[in-house]
């Protein structure tokens, strides 16, 4: 794979920004001269990463809250029209001064990578702001904020008391920016605005949720607690009917990315030089790979199977009752723990912790499982592997239908790429990084491209059984699958349903994972390829530093360096480690 070195300055990003062009090629002189340049500048970009965070507390408060930084933990972000501008053009003006002060940067290797991460981050968040435009076509970006709520009862980085009231603070400002947001949004895309009906429904059960730590840290303020609690779901309530009686009738906006930005995001955001048509084109060669995987397995399985998905239907009936799936995602979690604590091929963090935990209410109509990291800047280092339950109220079919994509292999493999080795190992090593971008700004390309590598990774080690292989084969093909989706939902006019077809048909997922899937990938143009894209990457550098180890390799040693860079682009790491 080809990967553009980013150390050196991100010449035309400003002039991209503003008139959305496809060129942002970085000058070859400029490369060169950055690499000599010796570390003059470091103690500059240090200090315009510090200002970074200091934009990102003043203008994006609930960001700020996940990062850890609580200065304003009583703060909403400011979800109005002129608030967003006002934090973009704030944006804008720090990226056009690095761009200024580091025309040619005279800093070391670690430096220059920072200040590619921070031109990058600012660049790609203001321009898929202002063209997206979130505020008029994004109705769940209104439910933001219950995420920083429930981080904040979650994570015990000051006293219940203090959380509780800041808080309340944050819910009793949510009435007036769901209100303001009916005079905002105009024509969103109608999978976005069916998100957005299904997070703000559930938000009544997430402030249930939320009741018992409030009124046990407030014993005194029951009242306060209660009032706030009976506006905030009042409000979201409001906002929910809004949605289905006026938007939703209205909602036949476009949910692609389209050509241009999608690329831009494949070169700024994860430092690619690969084109989406080239992406495409190793997804669906992978598809068709993992599909013979899958045949050779399951025949080990089944000799009689004409296929593996005869094979798969049978293995997803073993998988446990509602009652008991959070707890088997527990002790999936410390056996794979376990196992690579016996094979001894993986460092371990400092006060290691993660924790299983059901999804909160407003997420799971987007999420099945997923992972929250230790914020880098408080000193908890409990990390947080969310699993959705079961809805009771669902038609039992469907009850069953979800349970069936909980099966026991599946369990075992989201274990191992959500927590051991995969998000919350990697997570937790990048929150000790010294850099504070680093610790700041994170990609998917490395985040997720790691946890799918944990997944093979285990499979080279033997931890699966054969049944448990071919299932975590399963999500290799959906992550596979995922590449053609992303780029066919971006760029070449695939239909959400056609996307969800996909899914079923190739990868043969239940009809309602898939639809909350495809849902998700709308919203996040090129996250979905970023598993595939990075996993590869990071094979090629494990076998480019077996190649320079030579007798002293060890896959210890190798996983030890990869994750010492942070959560940054493997093309960045691949600068630093070679």
């Amino acid at each position: 794979m080809s990967v553009r070195i980013g150390l050196s300055r991100l010449v035309a990003v400003a002039l991209c920004v503003a008139t959305s062009t496809a060129s942002c090629a970085t000058h070859p002189a400029r490369v060169e001269r950055a690499r000599s340049g010796g570390d003059v500048d470091d103690a500059a970009i240090a200090k315009a990463a510090a200002e970074y965070l200091e934009l990102l507390t003043d203008v994006y408060p609930e960001t700020a809250t996940s990062l850890g930084l609580h200065a304003r933990d009583t703060e909403l972000d400011d979800r109005t029209p002129q608030g967003l501008e006002r934090g973009l053009v704030r944006e804008e003006k720090l990226l056009a001064s690095l761009q200024k002060q580091f025309a040619t940067p005279r800093a070391s290797r670690a430096s220059l990578t920072d200040l590619a991460l921070l031109e990058s981050a600012l660049a790609t968040d203001v321009r898929t702001k202002r063209e997206r435009r979130p505020l008029e076509r994004q109705p769940d970006y209104y439910a933001g904020t219950l995420n920083a709520l429930f981080l904040m009862t979650a994570r015990d980085y000051a006293p219940a008391a203090e959380r509780a009231r800041n808080v309340l603070a944050r819910m009793e400002k949510i009435a007036p920016q769901l209100l303001a947001a009916e005079t905002t949004l105009r024509n969103p895309p109608r999978v976005w605005t069916q998100v957005g009906i299904e997070q703000a429904h559930g938000a009544a059960a997430f402030f249930d949720e939320q009741r018992a730590f409030l009124e046990s840290s407030l014993p005194a303020e029951k009242a306060r607690v209660d009032r706030v609690l009976g506006g905030a779901k009042a409000a979201y309530e409001r906002y929910a009917r809004f949605l289905e009686h006026d938007v939703l009738p209205r909602s036949t906006g476009e949910y692609a990315a389209g050509p241009e930005l999608f690329g831009w995001l494949l070169r700024e955001s994860y430092f690619l030089d690969e084109s989406a048509e080239q992406l495409l084109a190793r997804g669906r060669a992978l598809v068709t790979t993992t599909q013979a995987q899958m045949n050779d397995v399951a025949r080990r399985i089944d000799p009689a199977a004409t296929d593996w998905t005869q094979v798969t239907a049978r293995l997803k009936a073993n998988h446990p009752t509602a009652a008991e799936l959070i707890p088997a995602y527990g002790r999936e979690v410390l056996r794979a723990r376990k196992f690579l604590v016996d094979k001894d091929v993986v460092p371990f963090p400092p006060g290691d912790d993660c924790q299983v935990m059901e999804t909160p209410a407003f997420q799971r109509s987007t999420i099945s499982a997923a992972y929250d990291p230790p914020p880098p800047f408080d000193p908890s280092t409990k990390g947080i592997f969310f699993v959705t339950p079961i809805d009771p109220a669902m038609p039992l079919a469907k009850q069953e239908e979800m349970l069936r994509e909980n099966d026991h292999g599946d369990m075992v493999d989201t274990a191992v790429h959500e927590a051991y080795p995969g998000h919350h190992l990697q997570h937790s090593f990048a929150r000790l990084h010294p850099s504070l971008v680093r610790k700041a700004v994170w990609t998917s390309i490395f985040a997720d491209g790691w946890g799918l590598y944990a997944e093979e990774m285990m499979a080279e080690l033997g931890y699966y059984t054969n049944e448990e292989r071919l299932m975590q084969l399963e999500w290799t093909l959906v992550r596979a699958v995922r590449v053609v989706i992303d780029v066919g939902l971006h760029t070449k006019g695939l239909t959400f349903d056609a996307a969800v077809a996909m899914l079923t048909g190739v990868a043969h997922l239940g009809q309602e994972l898939a639809e909350g899937e495809v849902k998700r990938y709308t919203l996040e143009p090129t996250q979905p390829l970023s598993y595939l894209v990075g996993r590869e990457m990071i094979f090629r550098l494990r076998d480019r530093y077996r190649a320079r180890e030579g007798a002293a390799y060890t896959l210890k040693r190798f996983h030890a360096d990869l994750l010492s860079h942070g959560t940054i682009p493997p093309g960045l790491v691949e600068r630093e480690m070679f």
